[in-house]
């Protein structure tokens, strides 16, 4: 049925999976009424039905208006505004009284209505709990003694003790049903809660797996995927990111000082301070001991090397209550920008020279990739004037 409604109005059609899922179990319980519709209206054309034309079309108007309320209350989320999405209780008691409705037009159908009353208490297996049942329960035999008291007075039906024995049994069947409704609504509920726990347990089973034990970053092995997905992005053009790598200056030295409880502290406070340097969008890792790396989403060069900054002067003057006062840790930081249709590898190299030129160049300092070829220069002349100086010197081997 919703195939077809898809074909003719596909705007009727949720698009969400679970608001799919209720509309396509309210029209199970719509296409029931339209069955309990086409026997009145069958018994109605056979001289069975003892009401007017006009007032029998009015009545049966009124109840699709009710049918077509729920499925389009679906469709537009106003279902969404109740405690219960699926409006399982209210479709229940709709459809209640509309059969109780088709038992009182034609009570010679009686029997066969009074199995619709089951078919409505079985419905509610999908969603309700024992208190909606016992709702459902209390409305249905309300319904139904009513309808049996209005057939007496009018000396309609079966003779008052076959309608007593009819009850009787009828009520039995309900109990029955509506037990059994209960227990399987019981083993849905059992198991949603189930595949609820396993579904946490198995987030915090990836999030181990992803993750430093000890600063909560991604971990390498979750970095080359993150690189690895920033680099098919980048493939399809006009998208770019950066890498920051990151090391810790004389982090040796604080563990050999103040122990590994320190050193442990000292990697957490960066954490922290890296997390709240980036965007949401943005990934930090830890690669291994002191060293992290920054994945800097749709951010150029020169975007990078802001935030690196930024985290660079953040981490000089952060608070270490468990170092001597006066005792900074610093950080040497070395960026680049991912250049298309290279390995990610040749990326990560660029960003490991340049961070340790930067600890080179006296550390707590960033440099980025473009500055290694101007670094390189000035180092080659710095050992060009040391060569010439050496020749300068005089000979003292012969004295």
């Amino acid at each position: 049925m919703i195939a077809i409604i898809d074909k003719l109005m596909p705007q009727l059609v949720p698009k969400d999976q679970h608001q799919l899922l209720r509309m396509r179990r309210t029209l199970m319980a719509t296409g029931s009424g339209l069955v309990l519709t086409a026997v009145v209206v069958l018994s109605m054309l056979l001289g069975m039905v003892d009401l007017a034309l006009p007032y029998f079309i009015l009545l049966y108007t009124l109840i699709w208006l009710g049918n077509l309320c729920f499925p389009l209350m679906i469709s537009y989320d106003i279902n969404l505004l109740f405690k219960d999405p699926s409006l399982t209780i209210p479709q229940l008691i709709w459809h209640t009284f509309t059969n109780t409705v088709s038992i009182y037009l034609v009570p010679e159908l009686q029997n066969v209505f009074l199995m619709h009353y089951l078919l409505v208490v079985l419905f509610g297996a999908f969603r309700m709990q024992r208190r909606g049942f016992f709702i459902v329960g209390g409305f249905i035999l309300i319904c139904y003694t009513t309808v049996m008291l209005l057939h007496q007075l009018k000396g309609d039906g079966a003779g008052l003790t076959e309608q007593t024995l009819s009850a009787l049994v009828f009520i039995f069947m309900l109990v029955g049903v509506s037990i059994i409704g209960t227990e399987i609504s019981s083993l849905r509920w059992a198991l949603k809660k189930r595949n609820a726990e396993m579904n946490e347990v198995m987030k915090q089973v990836k999030e181990q797996a992803i993750t430093d034990d000890l600063t909560g970053l991604y971990n390498r092995r979750h970095l080359m995927e993150i690189l690895r997905r920033q680099q098919a992005l980048a493939a399809r053009g006009d998208y770019d990111f950066s890498l920051c790598f990151v090391d810790l200056d004389h982090f040796k030295q604080v563990n050999d000082r103040y122990g590994h409880k320190a050193g442990d502290e000292v990697l957490q406070t960066f954490a922290d301070i890296a997390r709240n340097s980036v965007r949401e969008v943005d990934f930090v890792a830890r690669l291994g001991g002191e060293e992290f790396v920054l994945v800097l989403v749709r951010t150029p060069l020169e975007g990078a090397i802001q935030v690196a900054d930024r985290l660079r002067v953040s981490m000089e003057h952060a608070q270490l209550d468990i170092l001597d006062p006066g005792h900074n840790v610093t950080a040497s930081i070395g960026v680049t920008q991912y250049r298309p249709k290279e390995p990610i590898e040749e990326t990560m190299h660029r960003a490991d020279i340049a961070v340790y030129s930067a600890k080179n160049r006296g550390r707590n300092q960033l440099v980025t990739d473009r500055q290694l070829g101007s670094l390189l220069m000035s180092s080659l002349h710095q050992d060009d004037d040391m060569y010439e100086k050496a020749e300068s010197r005089p000979d003292f081997s012969d004295i």
